[in-house]
């Protein structure tokens, strides 16, 4: 988004184009200011056309509310400052277009300088961010291991409370457990999860050429493998640490938007 006096309209699209030369994502907006240090070469005593305008505009305010009109000559030093940079009748010559466009290119080139340190930085945040991830992962494949014989023991014990006196089927016990075991795997969804981390790192690693929306698209899918083990998972452990690896996914998506 470009800012700045009218007179520099038609220059838009020039520094706009500077600008993605180095910067293909994100929002930057440039704020363009112009000051006249010295009087322009032929300008002699010009003034903006609308300066009489807003003198009688002034006047008749002064005469309605009775006030004393004083302060013409501030008020006067106010509209030349703020219209001084939007006279639309002036001819922008060459050498202040080719100033501006200088000016904007040493700005773009400045802003890449800063991204590209900033982006070392963010790099070592990112990894050390997906190392803790796999970390939670690990433990929670670790977890999972045991969930069948854990599901099995916690099935006797409620069948144990209800009716003590009725001898529970082994055959028809290891159904129900397989059969519940199969609801609640996440082998799967760890193995792709695991694969989704590791994909995380190479591309950090990798072409700079369109990092950020390859970095956004594999943290989505992480997210998504992350939620439907939350969802499958029956042991309280793996709950917390689901709810640990969707805090630092969060961290991570935040600081992925900030990479081109």
């Amino acid at each position: 988004v470009v800012k700045g006096p009218r007179r520099y309209n038609a220059c838009e699209r020039d520094i706009k184009a500077i600008f993605q030369k180095l910067h293909r994502r994100g929002r930057i907006e440039l704020s363009i200011t112009r000051r006249v240090l010295e009087p322009e070469v032929g300008s002699g005593d010009a003034l903006p056309q609308s300066l009489d305008r807003y003198v009688q505009m002034y006047g008749a305010a002064c005469r309605r509310y009775g006030v004393s009109q004083d302060s013409l000559g501030s008020y006067i030093g106010q509209v030349l400052l703020r219209a001084g940079d939007e006279v639309e009748d002036v001819e922008i010559s060459e050498a202040e277009i080719a100033a501006l466009l200088k000016g904007v290119e040493e700005c773009s080139e400045a802003l890449a300088v800063m991204r590209e340190t900033e982006g070392a930085a963010l790099v070592l945040d990112l990894t050390s961010r997906v190392s803790t991830l796999a970390t939670y992962r690990k433990e929670i494949a670790q977890l999972a291991d045991g969930s069948p014989a854990r599901l099995r023991e916690r099935l006797m014990e409620r069948l144990k409370g209800l009716a003590p006196e009725i001898t529970i089927d082994s055959e028809r016990l290891a159904v129900e457990v397989a059969f519940l075991a199969d609801r609640i795997d996440v082998a799967e969804e760890l193995s792709r999860l695991g694969i989704h981390l590791e994909r995380l790192t190479q591309t950090m690693r990798g072409e700079p050429d369109g990092v950020g929306r390859k970095l956004d698209f594999l943290v989505q899918e992480v997210g998504r493998e992350i939620n439907t083990i939350g969802s499958k998972a029956q042991d309280a452990n793996v709950q917390g640490l689901v709810v640990e690896a969707k805090v630092e996914l969060e961290r991570i998506r935040e600081q992925v938007q900030n990479v081109e």
